[in-house]
């Protein structure tokens, strides 16, 4: 047990002097990635057509601006939501007994009306299909649900890494 101890406090020294800080945790005062979690907070989130987009875009709004947008917008974030499902498992009597959703989104965020970064990303969430219509139904909107989750949470996770390097580039482009 104490040798678990000192690999641990070994690692986080380790961590701690090369740098390392979580990219959008709660800043402190003077800390790097204020920056991010202050961009995060201007980003406009545009409306994304139907259910699942109006889902997707309450858990950015919750997950990017947890106390709402600050001022005005510095950059937008227009959201494409394309929905699948695949169905796999197949019983005798040839119908399904289990199926994947694959749920992707394409997005860009700009600033003064120019893209400035784009990207995809994607989740397959896998649900039984199951002889009972409600269960199959509520096993579909579960899905569903963890799909929109993992989208949203590889959406702010690739805008905080952008957002991190757009701030050094920056930073290093005003340094003389």
């Amino acid at each position: 047990m104490r040798f678990l101890n000192t690999v641990f406090v070994s690692a986080a020294l380790l961590l701690a002097g090369c740098g390392f800080t979580p990219m959008y945790a709660t800043p402190s005062a003077g800390s790097s990635n204020a920056g991010v979690v202050a961009a995060m907070n201007r980003i406009a989130i545009r409306p994304v057509p139907d259910r699942q987009g109006m889902k997707l875009r309450q858990e950015l709004r919750e997950r990017l601006q947890p106390k709402g947008l600050e001022g005005t917008a510095l950059y937008d974030l227009d959201i494409t939501l394309t929905r699948s499902v695949e169905e796999l498992g197949i019983r005798g009597d040839a119908t399904a007994s289990r199926a994947n959703l694959v749920m992707a989104a394409n997005f860009y965020l700009a600033e003064g009306g120019t893209r400035i970064f784009g990207d995809r990303v994607q989740s397959v969430v896998s649900y039984n299909i199951l002889d009972d219509q409600y269960a199959t139904v509520a096993a579909q909107a579960d899905a569903e649900d963890r799909a929109i989750r993992q989208v949203s949470e590889q959406i702010k996770t690739r805008l905080a890494v952008y957002l991190e390097q757009h701030a050094k580039t920056k930073t290093a482009a005003a340094a003389p």
